[in-house]
């Protein structure tokens, strides 16, 4: 029996394969494990026919900061314009953080991540300013309501821009992360 490659192998095979870290060569078909070695020697005329297993990875949220104090910051669409920018981090100055202390990401990478993976890092308090398709936002009640679900303080209010042009909302959110950071008058 002849030895084939990978890349001879590839001619025949209409699967991918895929190689996952730590646990060696996978077919995406077959799920079952298979090292180079095993390989060697595979009549491809004769095996069996692959199932169907779907192999499902979660994304890390993509994010600026280095997260520092458990700070996720969400804002509404996929990027922050830079007047909304420079108004967020006076906020953020004012409650004593900066880039170093948060992660910072769009509502399009949000959207994009699993509530799992979320939870994975950890946060100890997300702000989430603006709207979201994302099961955080099964948690919120009201805008401009600080919330505490499992350890984490939940805190949701308008867009930036929103904020942004009006008094009442600057003042209204000023309230709260007075509260939600400890922060004496």
């Amino acid at each position: 029996m002849e030895e084939l490659s990978l890349f001879e192998l590839g001619l025949f095979l209409d699967n991918e394969i895929v190689v996952l870290k730590e646990e060696g060569t996978f077919s995406k078909s077959k799920g079952h494990p298979a090292s180079d070695s095993s390989l060697k020697g595979t009549n491809v005329a004769h095996a069996s026919q692959p199932e169907e297993v779907e192999i499902e990875m979660e994304m890390e949220l993509v994010h600026e900061g280095n997260f520092e104090k458990g700070i996720l910051i969400v804002y509404q669409g996929d990027h922050l314009e830079s007047t909304h920018r420079e108004f967020l981090f006076k906020i953020l100055q004012a409650v004593n953080c900066s880039l170093k202390d948060i992660a910072l990401s769009s509502s399009e990478m949000v959207e994009e991540t699993k509530l799992s993976s979320i939870q994975q890092m950890n946060p100890n308090k997300i702000l989430i300013f603006g709207k979201l398709r994302h099961d955080l936002m099964k948690i919120m009640q009201h805008k401009y309501e600080i919330l505490n679900e499992d350890g984490v303080e939940y805190f949701f209010a308008d867009d930036l821009r929103e904020i942004s042009e009006n008094v009442e909302l600057k003042r209204s959110l000023w309230n709260k992360l007075q509260i939600l950071f400890g922060i004496k008058k």
